[in-house]
């Protein structure tokens, strides 16, 4: 599993990074929308905690931070955040991803959150999947939270790791033309078109059956092919 931490790790790292990137040129135009939308209940995750995923067996991100995300270009006055925590000790080992919206709907404020899951004990949610809910990691409801039942349909996720898990959680939200995007400008910028784990979400999760890696990798003579 070390190297699906280290994989995580990777994506979630930088995915903070482009979030805080826009948040701070957002603040600077005094177009604060995690402000006017988010404060009083959460603040921006900006600390390290991410590292040490699956280095602490058990852990998720400060209480109440989240891990700010670039809004949706497709709407105005919404603001995107991930939370998450994890327990590798427990027997099946537990992973969750929340990710979640704010937004104005015809003047009201929303909040809706998907939760993106590792399988779960028993045979009702043993597979990975996505739940709506209407809390962001512990059991306080959001204000302004849709009304969802517990008893939602459980959406399976085409994903056989928490890499996978990951990737599929980004692109619910980025879709998968801005998911290339992040993943080829992650993979240049770090050099981790080597590593197998996000080799394989990328083709898997971006319908690309065979990649060459070389066109992300630091070396020239560095060429793979995901499957």
């Amino acid at each position: 599993m070390k190297e699906q931490y280290e994989a995580v790790i990777l994506i979630l790292e930088r995915l903070k990074t482009e979030g805080l990137s826009w948040y701070r040129r957002a603040a600077r135009d005094d177009v604060d929308l995690f402000e006017r939308r988010v404060s009083g209940n959460f603040a921006v995750f900006d600390g390290g905690e991410i590292h040490l995923i699956g280095r602490k067996p058990v852990g998720c991100l400060p209480s109440k931070k989240i891990l700010i995300m670039p809004p949706l270009g497709r709407e105005k006055e919404s603001v995107l955040g991930m939370w998450l925590r994890w327990n590798f000790a427990a027997d099946p080992f537990e992973f969750r991803l929340f990710l979640g919206h704010w937004s104005e709907i015809d003047g009201s404020k929303s909040f809706i959150a998907f939760r993106f899951e590792a399988p779960e004990q028993g045979e009702e949610h043993d597979f990975y999947h996505c739940q709506p809910c209407r809390n962001f990691g512990d059991k306080e409801k959001v204000p302004h939270a849709v009304p969802v039942s517990e008893h939602f349909p459980t959406v399976p996720v085409n994903a056989s790791n928490i890499v996978e898990l990951t990737t599929c959680a980004i692109m619910a939200v980025l879709g998968r033309k801005d998911t290339r995007r992040f993943f080829q400008k992650m993979m240049r910028d770090s050099g981790f078109s080597t590593s197998n784990s996000i080799r394989t979400a990328y083709a898997r999760c971006c319908k690309e059956v065979s990649v060459d890696f070389s066109r992300f990798a630091p070396l020239k003579d560095e060429v793979a092919v995901g499957k």
